[in-house]
């Protein structure tokens, strides 16, 4: 009898590990009827086994033993997810409270999520970093209504639309489901930090049979604790504060005794903020002693430059605000009701709700006014400039002679955030069989709402009583009013009604051809609005974000299978999108041979688009605050010209990013190649190699581009303080005498206080690598079931070409930002892999697994057609001596040559073992990075903003890591 070669989803065989795709190659007889099934990426009903593009599937069993508490964590481990991700830990970030994922590293806006098979709304944010600029909220999902997730590993814009171009995420809740079950998790490290507990449970009652009808409940509540930088002890500490001078003694110089820096000229807004002149600096100590520090260079790593080196000061403890892990509080629903209406007729309901609460600490807010802070308004207007001055004779003014100005600490006001994100879900919809067609309908509501608040933010009415009312400053420390809290609020939602049938159209040799159609109308909406004081330009150094659109999209598509042969089928699929001035149509085509029982070649190609997110297109705009180097004023990075300051060589300002309407959609190519082995029983290879371009993406200029490139961008702008006294000098070759240098003024080039840009299509990305997998059962007889499974990524090339005619280096294996000066390119390690054994007998399983991350260098080679010969490292001192443009002059101290110039590959095991031997009672223990392995030292993230201590798109800071959980079925 002659077998055919079936991938069965049935006999997936799982264990632990989560992070490959697992997969079981089964011999089916011809005899019984074929069970069929939509599976994601089609809208055609087919077998249970592997087609022509991949598809890796994560059954509940595998979520419950990988030991995740969110969905988020779940995903990470998996080869195929990459950078550009948010990740939902500490705040910070435009995202703070929420958590995506990056199929391909090519970013979360390309890539779509499905909740049962239909889009989740767009969060109420607005992120303007390249790849976020839609943002699908993953802890909107309940971990324990989860049956399965399906991940569809290729494009799929012919079959879903936009934002499908590096693949889809499929959730699939619990459906048909009868009994009730409770379960309650309790993880911590073994230090008891990063703690969480869980309850959660499933109620399904009903028999569609039997009673015709089924209902399910499921829900998930959740608190985590916060975790402060002084209690993470997994990370490189001791590399951090001897390089990075983080967690050293000295941490800020701004506190409520306050520092006076004399103007050096009069009315010219320019103060003494260097070592050279630290006799017109005053400090105040008003402190216990205790507090007091003397600035040292090598203790506190200071530059050479600044006055606080021999300077006795308050220290004021920042660290003990900042979280590695922030406090929340998590609850979702999720219902489910199926009535069957006849045998043909089927009926169906959910509605969903989530909530996600987010607390964040944060220093009481302090100020420096050697330079202006902006105020943004509403109105689009570019911000406006404040800086305190004290007059002459105010009675804080330390000199007789001159203006101040002065830096200090609101230390009675609150800081820190809050974030609540809510989510509501309503679907109904009918399905059945009508003749040979099967149909199904659905008509979904789905909002998001946001409320962001941000305690203790500087009124600038109150605050700048100080100069007109000649209020001293311990006074205006004391004032409540001096503080506002300041609230954001926004929502996004979608409507949608769909329609879909599949039916077969005849027969060919290998069987029935299958025919799907279907259309859907969607509505998208955004509002974000700011609060009322920011609003009016009252508060200061709070960015506002005022968007308000919607638009309504029409879409339609139909696919075709056809086996031609009992060995070769093919699949055809195509989709037309229509949006407000854009139409799109996108084919994809893939085939699957069968060679024989052992080997079988599949492969695809498909075009994608992701049409501009809203926020892209909306009126309105994003306001932020960003950083970059201001080589006018700090040409190499490091030392900053006459007249400037340190604070040039990562200058903060803010920034006003003014939506483009007429934004054109990215595009995109997609290719894969797969081959399957079956070399004997109980073993399975599959092999896939992949290739994704995209084309025309939309991105925000970055500040840094517009800074190095004035002129080149026509819808940016840098906006300089045009005070002459403010602008730097530069030594130059005497025309007189040219063994001498003189000092010459640099005209127009006073510090930056706003960088304006706007959204354009630019450029292009390329991805290809190799996916292996490797799935090895064993039964053992008496003894139990061995199961072994590998899964390994290999990354080929990441090509950025930032610009329309920008080279296109490879950045696979590196920091892109870092490899290519003139790419905004995040990490991708080459490799990542996961292998996991299980061993079960009776009521008895245990799971080893082992997760593997690769090194990502930090060597710079090239700024687009400028190539670096020789390469240099980022951060330390280079060959020719030369401290790198990251600074940090301890570096090369640790990490010496290139070869060492990178943040090193990461290797961890994991254990699990599972226990059924009480009955309708499961009891689960899990163990992560047993052996309790550090997250490798990252230069980037050991500074006063970025001071996780790790990567946290690659690694973690937990150490060890416990979770015990018990389920107990009614």
């Amino acid at each position: 009898m002659k077998h055919n070669l079936v991938l069965k989803q049935s006999v997936i065989a799982v264990a632990l590990a989560v992070g490959g795709t697992q997969f079981a190659v089964a011999q089916q007889a011809a005899e019984p009827a074929v069970q069929k099934v939509f599976v994601t990426g089609s809208n055609i009903k087919r077998a249970e086994k592997e087609g022509s593009s991949p598809i890796q599937t994560v059954n509940a069993k595998q979520i419950a033993a990988s030991g995740a508490n969110t969905v988020a964590e779940l995903l990470k481990t998996i080869p195929a997810f990459g950078s550009g991700a948010s990740f939902d830990t500490s705040a910070g970030s435009f995202t703070s409270g929420a958590a995506t994922a990056s199929l391909r590293g090519m970013g979360s806006s390309s890539t779509l999520v499905l909740l049962n098979g239909r889009r989740i709304t767009a969060s109420a944010y607005a992120d303007p970093n390249q790849g976020k600029s839609a943002v699908y909220d993953l802890n909107s999902i309940p971990v324990s209504a989860l049956e399965r997730v399906e991940i569809f590993k290729d494009g799929a814009s012919a079959v879903y639309g936009s934002d499908a171009i590096a693949g889809v995420i499929n959730f699939i809740t619990k459906s048909d489901y009868r009994g009730l079950e409770l379960t309650a998790s309790v993880a911590a490290n073994d230090d008891g930090e990063f703690g969480k507990r869980t309850v959660s449970g499933v109620w399904g009652f009903g028999d569609l049979e039997e009673n015709r009808f089924n209902a399910l409940i499921s829900f998930d509540v959740s608190k985590r604790d916060s975790t402060n930088v002084y209690d993470q002890k997994d990370v490189h500490n001791d590399l951090y504060r001897s390089i990075n001078g983080r967690l050293n003694p000295y941490s800020s110089a701004l506190s409520g005794s306050p520092f006076f820096y004399k103007e050096k000229t009069p009315g010219s807004k320019s103060f003494a903020t260097t070592y050279a002149d630290r006799d017109k600096i005053v400090n105040r100590l008003g402190c216990d002693k205790s507090q007091q520090i003397t600035g040292d260079a090598a203790a506190h790593i200071l530059q050479a430059t600044d006055p606080l080196i021999g300077r006795t000061f308050c220290n004021y403890d920042t660290n003990g605000f900042n979280e590695v892990q922030s406090a929340g509080k998590d609850a979702n629903i999720l219902s489910r009701f199926t009535l069957k209406l006849n045998d043909n007729l089927t009926a169906f309901a959910e509605a969903g709700y989530s909530r996600t609460e987010r607390t964040y600490t944060g220093a009481p807010i302090a100020m420096r006014s050697t330079s202006s802070s902006s105020i943004f308004t509403a109105d689009g207007k570019p911000a406006q400039q404040y800086q305190l001055i004290l007059p002459v004779g105010h009675v804080d003014n330390p000199f007789p002679d001159a203006r101040s100005a002065v830096g200090f600490r609101m230390v009675n006001a609150r800081g820190g955030s809050e974030n609540l994100n809510e989510s509501f879900r309503v679907l109904t919809g009918l399905k059945g069989t009508t003749g040979n067609w099967d149909w199904e309908t659905g008509l979904l509501w789905n909002r998001s709402e946001r409320e962001g608040t941000s305690y203790g933010r500087l009124h600038m009415p109150t605050l700048n009583r100080i100069v007109t009312e000649g209020r001293s400053i311990a006074d205006t420390i004391k004032d409540p009013n001096v503080t506002r809290d300041v609230v954001n609020k926004g929502y996004a939602q979608v409507k949608q009604l769909d329609a879909k049938a599949s039916t077969t159209l005849g027969k060919l040799p290998g069987g029935d051809i299958g025919l799907a159609i279907g259309g859907e109308f969607r509505k998208e909406e955004i509002s974000l609005t700011p609060d009322a004081l920011t609003a009016s330009g009252q508060i200061i150094g709070v960015a506002n974000t005022s968007l308000n659109g919607e638009r309504n999209v029409r879409s339609a598509f139909v696919e075709l299978r056809t086996p031609f042969l009992k060995n070769w089928e093919m699949d055809f699929a195509g989709r037309y999108d229509k949006y407000p001035g854009e139409k799109s149509f996108v084919p994809k085509v893939g085939s699957k041979w069968t060679i024989n029982e052992r080997v079988a070649l599949r492969g695809s190609f498909a075009k994608g688009f992701r049409a501009p997110a809203l926020l892209q297109v909306a009126p309105g705009g994003v306001q932020s605050f960003t950083s970059a180097v201001d080589y006018l004023r700090c040409p190499d990075g490091q030392k900053f010209l006459e007249n400037g300051e340190k604070a040039d060589c990562k200058k903060s300002f803010s920034s006003l990013s003014a939506s483009t309407p007429d934004l054109k959609p990215e595009k995109s190519k997609s290719y894969s190649l797969g081959l399957i082995l079956n070399p004997m029983k109980d073993l399975d290879v599959l092999i896939d190699w992949y290739r994704i371009k995209k084309t025309s993406e939309t991105a925000l200029i970055g500040a840094q581009a517009v800074i190095q490139n004035p002129g080149r961008y026509p819808t940016a702008a840098v906006i300089r303080d045009q005070n002459p006294a403010t602008w730097v000098s530069q030594r130059v070759p005497d025309p007189a005498d040219p063994s001498k240098t003189i000092s010459v003024v640099v005209p127009n080039s006073g510090p930056i206080q706003q960088v304006n840009r706007a959204w354009v299509n630019q450029g292009s990305t390329e991805v290809s690598g190799i996916d292996f997998e490797v799935a090895y059962r064993k039964s053992l007889g008496d003894w139990g079931r061995l199961t072994q499974n590998l899964s390994w990524s290999h990354l080929m090339e990441f090509r950025r070409a930032e610009r329309p005619g920008f080279l296109a280096h490879n950045l696979a294996g590196s920091y892109g930002n870092y490899a290519d000066r003139a790419a905004n390119v995040d990490d991708n390690p080459r490799n990542r892999g996961s292998y996991s054994i299980n061993w079960s007998k009776d009521v008895h399983s245990v799971t080893a697994t082992v997760d593997y991350v690769g090194p990502v260098s930090l060597v710079t080679r090239w700024d687009n057609d400028k190539t670096y010969n020789p390469p240099v490292c980022y951060y330390g001192y280079n060959a020719d001596g030369k401290l790198g443009e990251g600074g940090l002059e301890h570096y090369s101290e640790y990490f010496q040559g290139l070869n060492n110039c990178s943040v090193k590959s990461w290797t961890t095991v994991g254990l699990n073992y599972t226990y059924t031997g009480i009955k309708n009672l499961t009891l689960s223990f899990n163990v992560k990075n047993l052996f309790d392995k550090k997250a490798p030292y990252d230069p980037r993230y050991g500074d006063t903003s970025d001071f996780q201590g790790y990567d946290p798109q690659l690694h973690n800071g937990m150490g060890r890591y416990f979770r015990l959980s018990a389920s107990y079925k009614f």
